[in-house]
């Protein structure tokens, strides 16, 4: 039964086959949609909702980096203005944050918690601090509620990344009286309700949402900013009209890739067959899947990466957002945490094999990291036993490392600047075939199997040092 791991990967896309017509159907009918703006307050008017109509406002966008741009591009900060961000982002981020001449100061986290020490934050806020960036990383949601006080005091602005920690809106919207509540929902306030379910602190300035292609809830592109000042607000939306629309052109030649590489990540009779020719001829499918899914495989250049961010969505995009929104099946979202619980119970905890993030307050699985010893022995060990176990499934990459590889170091780093722990992470984290599609059997198997491979790369630990 072993072979049944073949048909799973470590990624997969959160769509289904329908949904692929549905975004076809609106790209051949585009002419018949509802016009840009009606489409785009629909899509706010449902976010309010959701929101419980909260004093925010909410800009539909092309992705979360057109967002972060939007917001550097407004508000114009000197050069070598410093922003400080948690030590793990993917490279595009920091690279703009670069091409608009300013400074990025890393931050190292937790693993446990994923927290940043309010202490260790404060050393590092200067005159020339601008805002603090704070990226929420494989699902995992941690209470930022202290960094925003430290925000607030010292005038800076504070930014929430969640563009991997969308997990529906709050439940207590519903009608079903089985909810659980958002961390900072007002109804949780007076409830002993367990949060699943995310949507940023009140009082952030920006809260960045991305619904890229390995995203929950996929709109195969496509994002939202959540603003909490109405100044901020208009001049990002203002500034946003000002840019082309993105072409339906490039968004219908994005789906028809997407929709390719669904057929080798989702469908196991596809993938089984497809796995027996990879091994025989000792291929490095993964590496093709993860770069054609990647919007770039390279650091771009200045000129490149605005021009691509700097678009507005088009009206087939912005439509099937907001029927994702509308018609997404949340508790897809309880499967995937259900699913990841059971493994993590079930496989044991040793020096060779460890968790991340499992102290947050709000615990969801976008992907299924863990942390070993000797990460390509491990993924070697595993791909024998047919576990599709893979090291660079996600962009993630830890900021020190990318500053120095790109000799643009922002001050010396010293014991203030360095990030050993998301260091450790992105150098030892694998990423394991479990999600919402994987059958419990197979899941059962591959605990069998990577409790084994620890123990057995622990005893030859233990045999070496003897």
């Amino acid at each position: 039964m072993t072979n049944y791991l073949d048909s799973y990967k470590s990624i997969f896309l959160d769509i289904k086959l329908r949904d692929f017509w549905t975004i076809f159907s609106l790209i051949r009918n585009e002419k018949r949609l509802p016009s840009y703006d009606v489409i785009a307050d629909n899509i706010v008017q449902f976010w309010l909702e959701k929101n419980h109509y909260t004093k925010h406002y909410y800009l539909p966008l092309l992705c979360v980096r057109t967002g972060f741009d939007l917001f550097l591009r407004v508000n114009q900060f000197p050069e070598q203005s410093e922003i400080i961000m948690s030590a793990i982002n993917i490279p595009s981020m920091i690279t703009l944050v670069q091409c608009h001449r300013l400074k990025v100061i890393p931050c190292d986290i937790n693993l446990d918690t994923l927290e940043i020490d309010i202490n260790h934050l404060k050393r590092l806020i200067t005159s020339k601090t601008v805002a603090i960036v704070y990226a929420h990383i494989y699902g995992r949601c941690v209470d930022v509620s202290t960094l925003v006080d430290l925000a607030y005091e010292k005038n800076i602005y504070f930014i929430e990344d969640c563009a991997e920690s969308f997990s529906g809106f709050c439940s207590c919207s519903t009608e079903s009286q089985n909810f659980a509540l958002d961390m900072y929902c007002p109804t949780r306030l007076t409830t002993n309700y367990e949060s699943t379910c995310y949507t940023g602190h009140p009082r952030s300035h920006v809260v960045l949402y991305s619904f890229g292609v390995l995203k929950f809830c996929t709109s195969l592109g496509g994002g939202v900013a959540k603003i909490s000042d109405f100044n901020l607000y208009t001049k990002m939306l203002n500034l946003s009209h000002q840019d082309p629309i993105q072409s339906t052109e490039q968004y219908s030649i994005n789906v028809k890739k997407y929709f390719y590489l669904f057929w080798l990540l989702n469908i196991p009779y596809v993938i089984k067959p497809l796995m027996y020719l990879v091994r025989l001829f000792k291929l490095n499918h993964m590496e093709f899947v993860v770069n054609r899914l990647r919007a770039f495989t390279k650091a771009p250049q200045s000129n490149e990466l605005f021009l691509s961010l700097r678009r507005q969505p088009c009206r087939p995009l912005l439509a099937f957002l907001l029927h994702r929104f509308q018609t997404y099946n949340y508790q897809h979202l309880q499967i995937q945490k259900r699913n990841a619980l059971y493994v993590i119970q079930h496989l044991t905890k040793t020096s060779n094999l460890q968790f991340i993030g499992m102290k947050c307050p709000i615990q969801n699985f976008w992907l299924f990291p863990i942390l070993v010893a000797k990460p390509d022995l491990f993924v070697k060990i595993l791909s024998k036993h047919h576990i599709d176990a893979y090291r660079g499934t996600t962009q993630l990459n830890v900021i020190t490392k990318q500053l120095t590889d790109t000799d643009n170091i922002p001050i010396s780093i010293d014991d203030y600047h360095k990030c050993p722990n998301a260091e450790y992470l992105i150098e030892h984290v694998i990423y394991l075939p479990v999600h919402c599609y994987v059958p419990k059997q197979v899941l059962n198997q591959l605990i069998e199997i990577v409790n084994r491979t620890a123990k057995e790369i622990d005893q030859y630990h233990l045999k070496s040092k003897l």
